[in-house]
């Protein structure tokens, strides 16, 4: 086909289809076509677009072209005209119609069409802000005016229109910019320019005429330029007439000395003391102090201004007896009072003893009447014993009779001892038992548990057992729980309260499951073993701990929770710092020696080091004693058989020789 005729029918198309869009101009805001369903473009204002063609009647700030998909110069400030592309305003630093053009590398801002600086970067000043401000001493943060480069404030110490001179050297906050006048002077200057020196001024002078508001010691006049006289400590600024003589002289020239001799300050006008020397008194200071602290007292009275510690009165002259005072006063104006006194003491200033036998405890502060007495006596002053009998605790103050009894005694005067089956007492007035031991009843805790061996204890009152002994059970505690009960079972019940190590049940008679299960809970159909054997883990306990050095690891987790000395860590894979002993699990800082399994190992080794010691030292001398006593033993015996047998033979050759008498005697 001919490309005229396919031209052609493009252009029909392309009007057609314009004539179609043309046809719907009832689209919704932001869409366009001839089903309303194409979107305007991103950047297009909210104005809209064209209905049939979908370009923009607006951009959004930043955009320009047909379709608003040009952005605007990177230096324009707000927007370019969509069409012309040009800038409205320009960032600064940049002019043009595009903004593409940089200023003077001086220029802070510039003219948009001719690029003519407007204002100057701070320290330059000119058309094109191509001069230095003056760099001598310098405007005020290096800035200064475009035209013609005068500072419009000065830094501090400097003045002139370039700020290029120096204030006077004794202005002490500046000067004026244009004269130089100073605002303030150094301490001890005055003028405009603060030249001029104060004169024998105390804390400086007048700025504007030199005169002293104080003079220094010593001068006097409105310029402080007149002397004192010479004994003067200090005089009239007026007149010079002294104010303040030294210790010792008065006068209007402090030429006269005061008239006594142990005076110290004198009246300036007539003489007449004022103050002694330490350690007198009196209008002529010929009177002593008494025994003050620090040998001052009144002029007047010669009452001391403070006493020696445990002294106390005006003259000092009282001595504070403290020893007995529980609480006290002691004080030069008030003197020495005991408001309370030490147990035992009474009187004004608690110096009375209560009693010489020393049996009170305490007594009025006023009488010396016994308020309580030592255990065991009674009377106004404690002087009678309660009993013969030492069974009373305490008896009555004033009668004598027992109060309260020891335990294990009661009666009126405690001369009763209670029955031998009460646990703790019994009463004073009846000897009835309180509580019983264990195993027995009544009021005198006389009569046996009705129950066997079993019962651990009954009831007062009846007999009936309230409590069994470990291992028993039932209403008369007279059935064994089961044998494999751990800490006993329920009284009612039988039921064991624990299982020993590897059983399970209700009466412990089911065995865990697993060589390596402690302890287990539960039926075969909700079977779980409570805690492993050391070193294994898991819900059957056949898992192994994660390292030999793990001495103990978490049931359910695995992870160590016990190390040998010198690891750490989850799996006890750490080493400690070599100068530890043991550390800590999670974090292997350093513990201390005591807690280390180490230690405590070689302290139980020790110990039965120790022991073994002991008993070797025991068996060696035993060994050494033994034989010895055997020995000696031995030799006793041998000797006493020696002699008998010396003996009868002795007999034998007596028997002999009297034979041979009595024959020769027949013959």
């Amino acid at each position: 086909m001919d490309k005229r005729i396919m031209l052609v029918f493009a252009a029909v198309a392309m009007n057609f289809g314009y004539l179609l869009a043309s046809q719907n101009m009832n689209c919704a805001q932001g869409y366009w076509g001839t089903d309303c369903k194409n979107a305007c473009p991103e950047r297009c204002s909210s104005v809209g677009c064209d209905k049939a063609a979908g370009s923009c009647f607006g951009c959004d700030s930043g955009y320009h072209g047909k379709y608003c998909d040009i952005p605007c110069s990177v230096h324009c400030r707000y927007a370019c005209d969509r069409f012309t592309t040009k800038c409205s305003s320009c960032y600064a630093g940049w002019y043009g119609d595009s903004c593409n053009i940089p200023c003077h590398g001086n220029c802070a801002s510039c003219s948009k069409t001719t690029g003519e600086c407007l204002t100057c970067r701070n320290g330059w000043y000119g058309t094109n802000c191509s001069i230095q401000c003056s760099t001598e001493a310098g405007c005020y943060n290096d800035y200064c005016t475009k035209s013609n480069g005068d500072c419009s404030r000065c830094k501090v110490g400097w003045f002139g229109s370039k700020c290029e001179n120096q204030c006077s050297i004794n202005c002490s906050s500046g000067c004026h910019k244009t004269s130089g006048y100073c605002y303030s002077c150094s301490s001890g200057y005055w003028g405009s320019d603060c030249s001029n020196r104060c004169p024998n001024c105390h804390n400086g002078c007048s700025k504007g005429n030199g005169y002293c508001s104080l003079c220094r010691s010593g001068f006097w006049g409105s310029d402080c330029s007149n002397i004192c006289p010479e004994n003067c400590e200090s005089c009239d600024q007026s007149s010079g007439t002294c104010l303040f003589c030294p210790d010792g002289l008065w006068g209007s020239n402090c030429s006269k000395s005061c008239k006594t001799n142990n005076c110290k300050i004198c009246d300036i006008n007539t003489g007449i003391c004022k103050t002694c020397e330490s350690g007198f008194w009196g209008p002529d200071c010929d009177n002593l102090c008494n025994n003050c602290s620090n040998e001052k007292c009144d002029i007047s009275t010669g009452v001391c201004e403070t006493c020696p510690v445990g002294f106390a009165g005006e003259n000092c002259d009282i001595k504070c007896e403290i020893s007995t005072c529980s609480n006290w006063l002691c004080d030069g104006k008030y003197g020495f009072k005991c408001s309370s006194c030490v147990n035992g003491f009474w009187g004004t200033l608690c110096e009375k003893q209560c009693t010489l036998s020393g049996k009170c405890n305490y007594c009025s502060k006023t009488t010396g009447i016994c308020n309580s007495c030592l255990r065991g006596y009674w009377g106004t002053f404690c002087e009678n014993k309660c009993r013969e009998i030492d069974a009373c605790i305490y008896c009555d103050r004033n009668t004598g009779r027992c109060n309260s009894c020891i335990s294990g005694y009661w009666g009126k005067q405690c001369e009763h001892g209670c029955p031998k089956n009460c646990s703790e007492n019994c009463y004073k007035s009846t000897g009835l038992c309180s509580s019983c031991t264990n195993g027995f009843w009544g009021d005198l805790c006389e009569r046996k548990c009705l129950a066997g061996d079993g019962c651990l204890s009954c009831s007062k009152a009846y007999g009936s057992c309230n409590a069994c002994s470990i291992g028993y059970w039932g209403s008369l505690c007279d059935k064994e729980c089961p044998t494999m009960c751990l800490g006993g079972c329920d009284r009612y019940t039988g039921k064991c309260s624990y299982c020993r190590p590897g059983h399970k049940g209700v009466n412990c008679t089911s065995t865990c499951k697993g060589e390596n299960c402690e302890t287990c809970k539960g039926s075969d159909d909700d079977y779980s073993c409570t805690k492993c054997r050391t070193g294994y883990w898991g819900e059957s306990c056949d898992n192994q701990c994660r390292s030999e050095r793990c001495l103990e690891c978490h049931m359910t987790e695995g992870r160590c929770i016990l190390c040998e000395d010198g690891f750490w860590g989850d799996s006890c894979n750490r080493k400690c710092h070599e100068r530890c002993q043991c550390c800590n699990l999670t974090y292997g800082t350093c513990r201390a020696p005591y807690s280390c399994l180490m230690y405590k190992a070689t302290a139980a080794a020790s110990q039965t080091d120790n022991t073994l010691v002991i008993v070797g030292i025991v068996l060696i001398v035993c060994s050494l004693v033994v034989p010895s006593l055997a020995f000696g033993l031995f030799c006793y015996i041998k000797r006493q058989n020696k002699q008998t047998t010396v003996a009868t033979a002795s007999e034998d050759r007596n028997v002999e020789h009297q034979s041979f008498s009595y024959t020769v005697d027949r013959l």
